[in-house]
């Protein structure tokens, strides 16, 4: 089980275990990798990772470690190849890219930030995210710098959790192919567009 980052130096490699976890939880959905796999060579979606435009792979033990030195917020979507995911960095977009992709991670935010207070929840709370194999506790102002700095295209919600003494609350996860984690039909955020905007752009 994932330890809690215990200060604020750590959030953002909490933030960093958290989309890597999304990233793994989604992948299932996705094809395996065709093409067979040269000797002595790592393979993409199990031993290592692919963050297109770039065609450089990154080892399945480094992916935190890289997503935490990336220069500025990124959004991550998973494609239908397992173990490609494309990254858009917030700071080499502009004009309606760069205003779709902060109201994205507005928007993320803003639904933790509603979701935060009705399940009086504060920076150290436990979250508790668990989907196929994996169980990982984070906190919630770890899942905070996670909408910040590294939201993963995957349907998510917190919900309450009772009468379990890992967590104050639950993650509840929805895969692309609609199935939900961990195992009942919730209501659940993407990235999405609800309203365009202030400036304008279509």
């Amino acid at each position: 089980m994932t330890t809690i980052a215990t200060n604020t130096d750590d959030l953002r490699l909490e933030a960093a275990r958290i989309a890597f976890a999304l990233i793994r939880f989604e992948e299932v959905a996705a094809h395996p990798a065709g093409a067979s796999t040269p000797p002595g060579s790592l393979r993409v979606g199990t031993e290592e990772y692919v963050f297109l435009p770039s065609w450089r792979a990154v080892p399945r033990n480094e992916v935190e470690t890289f997503l935490v030195g990336l220069p500025s917020p990124a959004l991550l979507a998973p494609t239908t190849s397992r173990g490609v995911v494309a990254l858009m960095l917030l700071h080499e977009l502009s004009g309606d890219r760069r205003r779709w992709a902060e109201e994205t991670l507005s928007n993320f935010a803003g639904g933790l930030e509603e979701i935060g207070p009705r399940l009086g929840l504060s920076p150290t709370s436990r979250i508790l995210l668990e989907f196929d194999e994996e169980s990982h506790v984070f906190s919630f102002a770890g899942v905070r710098e996670w909408t910040q700095q590294f939201p993963v295209r995957v349907g998510w919600s917190i919900w309450s959790l009772e009468g379990d003494d890992r967590a104050d609350a639950r993650m509840m996860l929805r895969r692309s192919d609609g199935r939900p984690f961990p195992g009942r039909s919730c209501l659940v955020l993407h990235m999405h567009r609800p309203h365009e905007p202030e400036s304008g752009a279509s």
